[in-house]
């Protein structure tokens, strides 16, 4: 082993040490750190399953709504609309590299009804000049699960550092922690393959 493999070993190993005599494994600190990830990230990925398999994207939602719906806005011409309506469902992605933490959010998903009042932040003009119109719609996401795992906080279940925390709620119920099944377990699926459905991927 050379000088900075053993350097980087070392440095793994007591990572290791400190990270479990302080890691976190209350579902509501969970929850509360995988939102205070989430309302600081101004961009995340949205997945959506088209014909011809999972598609994904960069998008700027906007801050979460009290309940925990997010809200995107979009083109109503849009692939991620043709499919959230045919599918209604999506993943939502946020990282953050400097916290060495990820979330992603499983979510029933619709188009927002006309009779709704659009969400709209006013630089979205660059895009929309006139404002929302009939060229705009707003993606409504409502989280039923979580997957989260973050090096700092620390979140991560056993394995240590090899699976995510997975969380599950229905509509106004607190989260709950729920085991993730690992790769090779026949009732085992991906996120993306629980939110899209096996059949879409």
């Amino acid at each position: 082993m050379g000088q900075r493999s053993a350097l980087h070993a070392r440095m793994g190993t007591i990572y290791r040490r400190r990270a479990l005599s302080r890691r976190l494994s209350d579902p509501r600190a969970i929850a509360a750190r995988a939102w205070q990830l989430i309302a600081k990230k101004s961009y995340c990925l949205v997945v959506t399953s088209g014909e011809e398999g999972p598609s994904a994207r960069v998008v700027a939602p906007l801050r979460p709504r009290p309940g925990g719906e997010i809200w995107l806005g979009t083109d109503p011409r849009s692939r991620k609309v043709e499919q959230i309506t045919r599918t209604g469902r999506c993943l939502l992605v946020y990282e953050d590299d400097r916290r060495r933490a990820c979330v992603t959010l499983e979510c029933d998903a619709r188009i927002a009804d006309p009779t709704e009042r659009a969400r709209f932040p006013g630089f979205w003009r660059a895009f929309w000049p006139d404002g929302p119109g009939p060229d705009f719609v707003n993606i409504v996401c409502t989280p039923t699960a979580m997957e989260v795992w973050d090096g700092l906080a620390v979140i991560a279940p056993e394995p240590f550092g090899r699976r995510t925390a997975r969380l599950e709620r229905v509509p106004g119920a607190p989260w709950r922690q729920v085991e993730s099944r690992a790769a090779g377990h026949p009732g085992a699926r991906s996120a993306a393959g629980d939110v899209l459905g096996a059949g879409d991927l």
